[in-house]
């Protein structure tokens, strides 16, 4: 009890230290050194000669000011769900918001900005053009306005081109969501046969500032050739180079966690689809496109050919509206990952009961409770078995002491218990290996649902998708700054669902057989680990998101309760029935008839028979 005590105590002193540590030492550090870096900078700077002065790196433009000062001609584009503007120049869709979401819980911050112009902070366009063969992107070509103003749903616009003697007419559409479409009719205007190809590409610039790098997330380019799915990270793409892939198309494009900007190719023609990374202007510009195969057009001869742009949030409804309409397995871009089948019905099962239970906080508690049910006859012989291994930890222990010298008659004497008892020490873990694949099917499901985006629950948690806003570094709400300060890690800033998860896993671990294989100390050390491991990672999972924190907290509850059911059921006395007689002052239990555990050549006392 008293080496308990003093770790305890030895976690809580050294969690004090290194907070006071990184409030009072490393913060001050870090901002001196930044004032003295600005303070060089601007002395190197001023002591320059003067013919050296004229090189002034200007800071980055507002993209007000960058759509203002551009002489190329821009089109608006204005839908209940969008609102931007469309750059004739290169036939590219580069500036563009979405109004149903807004940047952060802080309406005065602003849309999400999708797309961005060029010398902005974060560059980002969808382009779609006309060239001749190997005639290059076309990003640069000058397209002229025939008629409209303003892209509508009930207002297109027309543009026109000519690629040699081809001249291509484009209307402009779009519809009342988030599909841009590009209807083009070209002619033959020549006396002999001319060749074009059509090309589409989505380019950004840089990585986006909420870029998660996290493993079951796809974030980077995307697309589905021939029908087949394929992803690649940014990370890969920067390290390996560009990828290409032949057959037809399909769609290409470049996704976040829950944003997505697409050019899509008109389906069934064979396109040639690539992914590139280049270094422009030393900068990192990230690039998917697709080119078709090279379209002949005889003399006087008029066809027509229909591509797509989408800059989007990843909602299945939404995407799946569009897939059913023609554009080949467009939900794949949500990211299913290779466990799709179960991913996708958990995901689409999720965003059901949140939508009829009016929260999706509500909706995890709901989907969790349902997977248990379903999942419950392989956690009661998991739990069963790890009760009846309970049951002997006493009888075990004892052997140990028994035969610590002689492993061989231990390992004898172990076997022959578990014989007698029926216990198995691995019939607990193979029928939950099934429900692991199952309950990682939820984590994703819940990490990549865009529902969860700045979904209130509980009061005071304003965004399921973000971290629990309070910790003990605000005084958990009491004191008005975030939760979790740049300058000290994560790790340290625990709030109130962090803890309640370390407290249901230990919880749990007191329903769990120690270790009884190996020696006494290490069978000792590995109990001493456990029982600490899941206030260790009541700290590592602090900065994550407060939904995937309800999940778990709420599964821990669940299993506890289960599994304390069964291992009662089996006549297995708990540590909770433990604790709870020690508050109420009630007597330990006395089993009638319980044999007595003696040493070998000592006398083996029997209970007497009530006579007759």
């Amino acid at each position: 009890m008293n080496e308990q005590k003093n770790l305890i105590w030895a976690m809580i002193l050294s969690a004090i230290v290194v907070l006071l540590y990184f409030t009072f030492v490393e913060g001050p550090m870090q901002q001196r050194a930044r004032l003295d870096a600005e303070a060089e900078v601007a002395r190197v700077t001023a002591q320059q000669p003067s013919e050296t002065s004229t090189l002034v790196i200007e800071d980055p433009k507002s993209r007000e000011e960058l759509i203002a000062q551009g002489e190329a001609t821009r089109i608006e584009i204005d839908t209940p769900v969008l609102k931007g503007s469309f750059l004739t120049t290169g036939s590219r869709v580069d500036d563009l918001s979405l109004k149903e979401y807004n940047a952060t819980l802080d309406p005065e911050d602003g849309l999400v900005q999708l797309l961005n112009p060029a010398g902005g902070d974060r560059e980002a366009y969808i382009a779609d053009n006309w060239t001749a063969v190997d005639g290059g992107s076309g990003t640069s070509s000058a397209w002229t306005v025939l008629s409209g103003d303003k892209i509508t749903p009930s207002s297109p616009v027309v543009l026109q081109k000519q690629v040699g003697d081809v001249r291509i007419q484009r209307e402009l559409s779009v519809d009342d969501s988030y599909l841009i479409t590009l209807t083009d009719t070209l002619t033959n205007t020549g006396s002999t046969e001319a060749n074009v190809e059509r090309k589409g590409v989505a380019r950004q610039v840089g990585l986006s500032d909420d870029l998660t790098n996290f493993f079951i997330i796809q974030e980077g380019p995307i697309s589905v050739i021939d029908g087949k799915y394929h992803e690649q990270k940014y990370k890969k793409l920067r390290k390996q180079g560009g990828w290409t892939i032949t057959g037809e198309g399909g769609w290409v494009g470049l996704t976040d966690k829950y944003w997505l900007q697409a050019a899509i190719a008109p389906q069934g023609r064979t396109v040639q689809a690539e992914y590139d990374f280049k270094l422009i202007n030393d900068k990192d510009v990230y690039e998917t496109s697709y080119t078709t195969s090279a379209l002949t057009l005889t003399p006087g001869a008029t066809i027509t050919s229909v591509g797509h742009m989408m800059a989007a949030p990843k909602d299945y409804k939404m995407l799946n509206a569009y897939e059913e309409a023609g554009i080949g397995d467009l939900t794949n871009a949500i990211g299913w990952g290779k466990m799709k089948i179960l991913v996708k019905p958990i995901t689409r099962s999720l965003s059901w009961l949140g939508e009829k239970l009016g929260s999706l906080g509500f909706g995890i508690l709901a989907l969790t409770l349902l997977i248990k049910l379903l999942m419950y006859p392989l956690y009661s012989k998991q739990y069963a078995s790890q009760a009846k291994m309970k049951k002997v930890q006493p009888m075990l222990k004892k052997l140990q002491v028994r035969y610590k010298d002689d492993r061989m008659k231990l390992q004898q004497e172990m076997m022959a218990l578990y014989k007698r008892e029926g216990a198995n020490p691995a019939a607990g873990c193979l029928p939950i290996i099934p429900t692991i694949f199952v309950f990682f099917a939820l984590y994703k499901a819940v990490f990549i649902n865009i529902d969860l985006r700045h979904e209130s629950f509980l009061g005071y948690i304003q965004d399921l998708s973000a971290r629990d806003p309070l910790s003990i570094i605000n005084g958990f709400g009491l004191f008005p700054w975030s939760g979790m300060p740049d300058f000290i890690p994560a790790l340290l800033t625990i709030g109130p669902l962090a803890i309640l998860y370390g407290a249901s896993m230990s919880l749990m671990y007191t329903l769990t057989p120690t270790p009884s294989m190996g020696a006494g100390d290490q069978a000792a050390m590995m109990a001493k680990m456990m029982k600490w491991m899941p206030w260790m990672f009541m700290f590592i999972l602090a900065g994550f998101p407060a939904g995937l924190l309800l999940y778990w907290i709420w599964n821990n509850i669940l299993s506890f309760a289960q599994q304390y059911w069964i291992t009662r059921k089996n006549g297995v006395d708990t540590p909770v029935d433990q604790f709870f007689r020690k508050l109420t002052g009630r007597p330990e239990p006395i089993v009638e008839g319980e044999a007595v555990e003696v040493e070998p050549n000592s006398v083996k006392k029997t209970p007497k028979k009530p006579k007759k």
